[in-house]
């Protein structure tokens, strides 16, 4: 492959990560298929960096330019047909020496140096020749003309040049990725309209936080909102002690519950739900072998039956 080259071995989706990674390695791995089945390969490590550079140079939504000029403030190169030399020179090229030989013939150029210019030992900051240099008014180095951007009364070299043409671009970049936020925001907004306090609101509780006698949702109140947007919630049994975001709820048809009911005592979303349906059975299960009668069996310890979940033992003494 090549230096710095991390394979990942695995499924494209990973709970740990965040959803535009997993979508951009989705992507990816849809793009070597492609690749593969075009050229009839199963060489996929061949395809990679033709992948990379067509995921570097398309468009992103967000910040309206491809990631590479984002990064390097200039479209990507690609072959010499992105290069400074015209089409009839590059057109008759067979072999590497060919294009060698026309590049040094450029970079030499006719012996036009004056005497004065034969002592002049001052180098070039960008090609590092000598010649008749110019002070590139950024940075104060010697330069070449050729070797930067001409202006009416000033010259800049092309790294100086290179280097706002990159801030700029990053300028816009981050100004595309704030407007696309407020965007998002905004439709979210619609979406999810802010709830008042005292409004009573609907809350799922996971599976794996809900008993089996117990409802699917718990109903509390807000008592609160926060700088950030967050709810304070709270139950007749009392105050959820974690926040929630909006969309993690949904409007009640009716107000339950006043704020005068809610106790200020802190339970989480599963003691809630256990509360409000008075079952405190859950998902809890043994793999005991024989009699489940210690409190070394989790239902036993927990005061609760053994269920069909567990084992199928029939000598258990805790049905």
């Amino acid at each position: 492959m090549w230096p710095g080259l991390k394979l990942v071995h695995g499924k494209p989706r990973h709970s740990q990560s965040q959803g535009s990674v997993e979508r951009s390695n989705q992507d990816v791995r849809d793009m070597l298929v492609a690749w593969m089945l075009d050229n009839n390969t199963k060489q996929w490590s061949e395809g990679l960096r033709f992948i990379q550079s067509k995921k570097n140079r398309s468009l992103h939504e967000g910040i309206k330019k491809s990631p590479y000029e984002a990064m390097f403030g200039m479209k990507q190169r690609i072959g010499l047909a992105d290069s400074s030399l015209e089409k009839e020179t590059y057109e008759s090229l067979e072999t590497e020496e060919d294009l060698e030989r026309i590049l040094d013939g450029i970079t030499t150029g006719p012996d036009n140096e004056t005497e004065d210019n034969l002592y002049n030992t001052d180098l070039c900051a960008i090609c590092e020749e000598c010649g008749i240099l110019v002070t590139c008014q950024k940075c104060s180095l010697k330069v070449h003309v050729k070797c930067g951007i001409e202006t009416e009364d000033q010259v800049v070299c092309s790294r100086c040049n290179r280097t706002d043409a990159i801030r700029d671009q990053r300028e816009d970049a981050k100004s595309g990725l704030e407007k696309q936020a407020a965007k998002m925001l905004s439709l979210s907004c619609q979406k999810l309209p802010p709830v008042e306090v005292g409004q009573n609101v609907v809350v799922k509780v996971p599976d794996v936080d809900r008993g089996r006698l117990a409802p699917r949702n718990v109903l509390p109140a807000v008592l609160s909102v926060n700088e950030c947007g967050l709810y304070k919630l709270g139950t007749k049994n009392g105050e959820l002690e974690r926040l929630y975001s909006r969309n993690e709820f949904t409007f009640a048809d009716s107000n339950f519950i006043k704020l005068s009911e809610v106790p200020s005592t802190l339970l989480n979303l599963r003691q809630a739900s256990v509360l409000a349906s008075g079952s405190k059975q859950g998902f809890v299960m043994c793999n005991c072998k024989r009699y489940c009668i210690s409190k070394k069996c989790n239902c036993r310890s927990k005061e609760v039956l053994c269920n069909s979940k567990c084992h199928n033992n029939s000598e258990c003494k805790n049905k």
